[in-house]
């Protein structure tokens, strides 16, 4: 697997789908926790939470399937949820989605000549991960405290490195957006991506 070329794969679907913040907050959701669509279809907006444990702050999602976890996510994810559930109880679904709109959301996000769903996103995101395991290996979500620390180390969306508030990152990731779907023109770009044509021009000026 060429790992750079799938991280890209993976940025370019969380960047492409801020336009619509519920499959956005989808998406994040997958990447940031590793769930898998049956987990999806059952999470709740109770399910959320904020703690603290050793002094560490963080948050958390449980995920139920075929057994339940408790899985770390990051604090954007976190607040993005917290928006579009404000206005939901408390036991209700957070995402009134099928497995197979799911599905659909994921790809229809991906890079043109790539086709993705919710289950190559989510094994896409463990390979990066795993690369990161020098000694050993984690079983994400069997022990939360492990779990938690070595995402916050490793995982790119706990530091920011997957999404485009940094001028850097941002422009990393828009000459290589522009490369790989051949667009060039900033208002275009600005649009797919729900960003400030005058970032984009920015950074396209700096080519």
């Amino acid at each position: 697997m060429d790992l750079l070329r799938t991280e890209y794969d993976i940025r370019h679907i969380l960047a492409v789908s801020r336009r619509n913040i519920d499959e956005h907050a989808l998406i994040r959701i997958i990447v940031s926790s590793l769930a898998r669509k049956e987990e999806i279809l059952n999470v709740t907006k109770r399910d959320f939470k904020r703690v603290k444990r050793n002094g560490f702050e963080f948050y958390t999602v449980k995920l139920t399937g075929t057994k339940t976890r408790i899985m770390p996510i990051d604090g954007k994810t976190y607040n993005i949820v917290s928006e579009i559930c404000k206005n939901k109880r408390n036991k209700e679904r957070v995402f009134n989605y099928t497995s197979r709109e799911m599905d659909e959301i994921v790809d229809k996000n991906s890079p043109p000549d790539k086709t993705y769903n919710v289950e190559k996103l989510r094994s896409g995101v463990i390979e990066i991960l795993k690369d990161c395991m020098f000694f050993g290996s984690i079983e994400f979500g069997e022990d939360l405290d492990k779990t938690a620390n070595f995402l916050q180390d490793f995982h790119p969306m706990y530091s920011g490195m997957w999404d485009l508030d940094d001028d850097e990152v941002l422009e990393d990731f828009v000459l290589n957006f522009s490369k790989v779907t051949g667009i060039r023109d900033a208002k275009t770009i600005a649009e797919l991506l729900n960003e400030d044509v005058k970032r984009i021009d920015y950074v396209l000026a700096r080519r």
